[in-house]
């Protein structure tokens, strides 16, 4: 759909009689196919949920399991006996598979079978309420194994579920499962613009859809002319043929092949002819092993007919339409049900088959639909990031049909430059349960396409026990077959490649790692290489010791030990390393099979990501040991691989890995000095660059980095004496000169111009540190207040020194009380804890912090504890207006997360509730949606008339924000909007009101 927006055998026989009413239970553990992969310290260990020697994973997931402790036991002879009803396809997958789990010789007697034989029954019974079409129940208890199916496909079923309770030893788990579909139809749409899949990515495709369980295959390709505009004409011959090939495979597999038509831009849908011609294609169809049929007007005009005769009789627009539509499809299904009873229920997709609620075409469409013929939607939007069972059950009710869910994920072909390859998420499971059929729209990918299908089919399974993480890494480790390197590579592809419209988070492996990884670099979420120490307490203003988790925690940022640098290193640098070192390895660990050929522009952008993540590494280890030419070298490098990366034309790890180079590339900036480089002037006079200072500084360094090689001297101006020699550049391409003296330029001599990438002076005359506040703060009388106060070092050495405090009588300040060391480039939080004792007045407080030769003033604004129930919840809700009636006031304070309210694209816009009673008010929270204000006040009333500002907000940020103050005699409070961060209006998920604590 186009979218728009080795085995060894064993001494003892195995019987296997094969008949038709033999009834069991089975449950079943998980499968040694999706065991670990992964060692459990591997930074990117993929282990099958539940899944273990003696435990082996089922999937999908059955709806009843119970491990039994007796295993049974694959043996060198078998004895097959099959009933008349017993499915042959079953029954040969079946044969297949014991024989590759050891078995060498099946006989098919009735003769008695040798003592110890283990027997295996497996039959077919009619579906009834209690085990429906497709179920069936399976045991495996000592020496019998009994599979009992129901309906055509269960026996086939149970023997995928067996399937998974192999083990490599040649047993299969002891367990009684009792299972059965949840969707009667499940499946897959080849439905993508683009190149479509060869005749090995189907027919692999069925095999896969087979052993998932899934039995519905829609042949819908976006590039396939002989089903669009010339869907007159007959496949040419060898299509033909691959396409008979086609329909035997997925008869072994269960699976019924669907065939979709859409003949909208290239017929009269008035024509009784061109009807007729529409069904002698369907019937060609049919002749080739297609069982399955949808009608597809998706991307057609109301107005645009293709023949006269069809305005004339349906005139235009969405009615007319819809008449149309109905009139073909209505005679296609009725050449169903005349020439192939046994055939699938028509699906049409309409026009409008992504829309919400009842409109002209699909009233029209409603009634004029023959009761047999089923409805194709996408759920709400295109590609929509939810589909609930409401959302379902409004639509029925407006086709008044049963309705195909064709599910746009993971189809990629309007984001060419990404592969989905994240769990099936965001669907209720109300929606499996209300589908007439679930079909997922894969990705041109096929191969990547088994990740998220796999997910899917587990979920139209079993809906209500669906667990996308854990299906997930199940997908990964079935594609993987067992190759613990290969599931390595295939958890860094899938993981860096697990966002979509459905939600996921991108690489959400890697972003712990990277965390770790700071936090042991910095201790802070700053840009600095170099690592911190706890440090002890000290006090300052009536200070106590720290007494919570948090503080203890958040004070080991900062270093009290000069011997820093000879710390070893960051634990964390090692697991980070492995995983990029696995992403680099990607593409080798893939060669050879069919993934890697399909996904080869992604595998290579990610080992560039790896390439550059280990330089990175490299740089900022260089970084914390000293080393100024290792580490200049590794930044050069790592420009260089940004670039190349960014050239690429494929997304991967989105949002994690290149933020991640970019901030260990602002680590050596600051280290090097380049985040506070002045201008200079390039060349003149022979020289490399200069530096002039708008008035005379006290040098304390010059950093000259440079290409390799580069010759040159250093100089500085003195005022009255010229410029003097400071030093000779190095070989390496960086050069660190200790310069005494005042100055009014620096410059570099000798070099060709552009040679000298960088000239940085460092002044002995400017403080050694800064330290940032956050300039206001609110703080609850009667409760302490956890703060944070960044210190960053501004010279090429570490900085040494104690963060002091001065604060009014009556508030209690605590920071680190010993001497702190800043390493070079490093920037680091502080804790900062302030105390407001009870009885202290309600107004604003300064406080003043100290590091060295710098301050800062933190303006500390008290207010009273609030306590009790939101009070907006119970309140009445108004606005200034509503953007529609489908975001109403109400809807911010409803109690319900998922609704919001929205106003119309005005800057003055607003809402309001009125509280149950008058309050002293002392805190509102704002939860905005992503149109949020950038400026606004909480405004407040005692009668709605005559109202008062109690904050105001500059620069809101939108999230949740949270407001204190402390009104009395408040009955209405107004959230006042005074100018849109966005183009849109405003929207908020809710408000809530707390009045001030008795």
């Amino acid at each position: 759909m186009r979218l728009r927006h080795g085995r060894g055998a064993v001494a003892l026989a195995f019987a296997v009689v094969a008949g038709t009413g033999t009834a069991g239970t089975l449950g079943s553990t998980p499968t040694a196919q999706a065991a670990p992969l992964a060692s459990p310290t591997s930074p990117t260990s993929l282990t099958s949920p539940t899944a273990d020697a003696e435990n082996p994973s089922v999937w999908p997931r059955p709806h009843s399991l119970r491990r039994t402790g007796t295993p049974a036991t694959v043996t060198d002879e078998i004895a097959l006996r099959t009933g008349p009803t017993a499915d042959p396809y079953a029954v040969q997958a079946l044969r297949t598979l014991l024989r590759q789990a050891g078995a060498r010789r099946i006989t098919t007697t009735g003769d008695p079978v040798p003592p110890g034989t283990l027997v295996v029954h497996a039959g077919t019974q009619t579906p009834d309420r209690d085990l429906p079409s497709g179920g069936y129940e399976l045991t495996v208890d000592g020496d019998t194994v009994t599979l009992t199916g129901t309906g055509p496909d269960g026996l086939f079923h149970a023997v995928q579920t067996l399937r998974r309770l192999m083990r490599p030893d040649g047993t299969i788990a002891g367990a009684v499962v009792r299972d059965w579909p949840g969707t009667a139809v499940r499946g897959t749409t080849e439905g993508f613009y683009g190149e479509p899949w060869t005749r090995e990515q189907r027919l692999a495709q069925l095999d896969f859809m087979g052993r998932t369980k899934q039995n519905r295959y829609l042949y819908a390709p976006g590039a396939d002319l002989y089903r669009q505009a010339r869907w007159r004409e007959p496949y040419p011959a060898g299509q033909r043929a691959e396409f008979r090939e086609l329909a035997e495979r997925a008869r072994r597999n269960h699976v019924t092949l669907g065939w979709a038509v859409a003949p909208g831009q290239a017929m009269c849908l008035s024509s009784d002819a061109d009807v007729k011609a529409l069904t002698r294609k369907i019937e060609a169809m049919w002749a080739l092993g297609f069982r399955a049929f949808q009608l597809q007007f998706q991307d057609v005009s109301y107005s645009e007919w293709h023949c006269e005769a069809d305005a004339e009789r349906f005139g235009s627009g969405p009615k007319a339409a819809a008449q149309a539509h109905a009139r073909v499809a209505n005679a296609v299904a009725r050449y169903l049900a005349h020439r192939h009873p046994d055939a699938a229920a028509l699906t049409l997709m309409p026009t409008e088959y992504y829309q919400d609620g009842a409109t002209e075409y699909r009233r029209e469409l409603a009634g004029a639909l023959d009761a047999g013929v089923q409805v194709a939607w996408t759920g709400v939007g295109v590609v929509p990031r939810t589909i609930t069972g409401r959302e379902l059950a409004t639509a029925r009710e407006v086709f008044r049909h049963p309705l195909v869910t064709v599910d746009n994920y993971p189809v990629n072909d309007y984001a060419q430059d990404r592969v989905f390859l994240g769990p099936y998420t965001g669907r209720e499971p109300a929606v499996a349960a209300g589908s007439a059929a679930l079909l997922a729209n894969a990705m041109a990918q096929a191969e990547a396409s088994r990740i998220p299908l796999f997910t899917a089919a587990d979920f139209a399974w079993n809906p209500r026990s669906y667990r996308p993480q854990e299906s997930w890494r199940a997908a990964l480790a079935d594609l993987a077959a067992g190759d613990e390197r290969r599931a390595e590579a295939l958890t860094a592809l899938a993981g860096n490649g697990a966002s979509s419209v459905l939600g996921g988070e991108e690489s959400a492996y890697l972003r712990p790692l990277m965390e770790a990884f700071w936090r042991e670099q910095t201790g802070t979420d700053g840009t600095a290489a170099g690592r911190e120490q706890e440090a002890t307490d000290g006090t300052a203003a009536g200070q106590k010791r720290p007494t919570t988790d948090d503080t203890a925690n958040r004070q080991k940022r900062a270093t009290t030990d000069d011997t820093a640098a000879e710390q070893t290193r960051n634990p964390a640098q090692d697991r980070l390393r492995a995983a990029f070192t696995v992403m680099r390895e990607t593409p080798a660990r893939l060669s050879g099979t069919p993934l890697a050929l399909e996904v080869t522009p992604w595998t290579q952008q990610l080992a560039r990501y790896g390439d550059a993540g280990l330089v990175a590494l490299d740089m900022l280890e260089a970084l914390r040991t000293g080393d100024p030419t290792a580490a200049w070298t590794a930044y050069r490098t790592l420009g260089e691989l940004r670039e190349r990366l960014g050239a690429a034309r494929v997304t991967v790890g989105e949002g994690v890995l290149d933020p991640f180079l970019a901030r260990a590339q602002r680590a050596y900036e600051s280290w090097a000095g380049l985040d506070a480089e002045p201008d200079a002037d390039r060349g003149g006079g022979g020289d490399g660059r200069t530096v002039r200072f708008p008035h005379t500084r006290t040098l304390a360094t010059v950093t000259v980095l440079a290409a390799p090689g580069t010759q040159g001297t250093v100089e500085a101006r003195v005022p009255g004496a010229g410029w003097r020699r400071v030093g000779a550049l190095d070989a390496s391409g960086a050069t660190e000169l200790t310069a005494r003296l005042r100055a009014d330029a620096v410059r570099v001599t000798g070099p060709a111009p552009g040679r000298v990438r960088h000239l940085v002076p460092w002044y002995a005359d400017s403080p050694a540190a800064a330290l940032e506040l956050p300039g206001t703060a609110d703080a609850e009388i009667g409760g302490t207040r956890l703060l944070t106060a960044r210190l960053s070092a501004l010279r090429p050495a570490d900085v040494r020194d104690r963060l002091t405090v001065e604060a009014p009588k009556g508030i209690e300040v605590r920071v680190p009380g010993d001497a702190l060391t800043l390493p070079r480039g490093a920037s680091v939080e502080v804790p900062v804890e302030v105390t407001v004792p009870e009885g202290t007045p309600v107004r604003s407080y300064d406080i003043r912090l100290a590091f060295g030769e710098v301050s800062r003033t933190l303006t500390l604004r008290t207010f009273p504890r609030t306590a009790g129930p939101d009070l907006a919840r119970t309140g009445t809700a108004r606005s200034s207006a509503d953007e529609t009636p489908d975001f109403p006031a109400s809807a911010a304070n409803d109690g319900d997360p998922r609704t919001r309210w929205s106003s119309p694209v005005e800057d003055g816009a607003w809402w309001q509730v009125e509280l149950a009673r008058p309050v002293r008010l002392g805190r509102v929270v704002l939860h905005w949606q992503d149109a949020h204000p950038s400026a606004y006040r909480i405004q407040v009333s005692a009668d709605g008339r005559r109202w008062r500002t109690a904050a105001v907000v500059r620069g809101g940020r939108g999230g949740r924000e949270e407001l204190r103050m402390d009104e009395r005699d408040v009955a209405y409070v107004r959230v006042q909007g005074e100018k849109r961060a966005t183009a849109y209006g405003y929207s908020l998920w809710s408000v809530e009101a707390y009045a001030v604590a008795d």
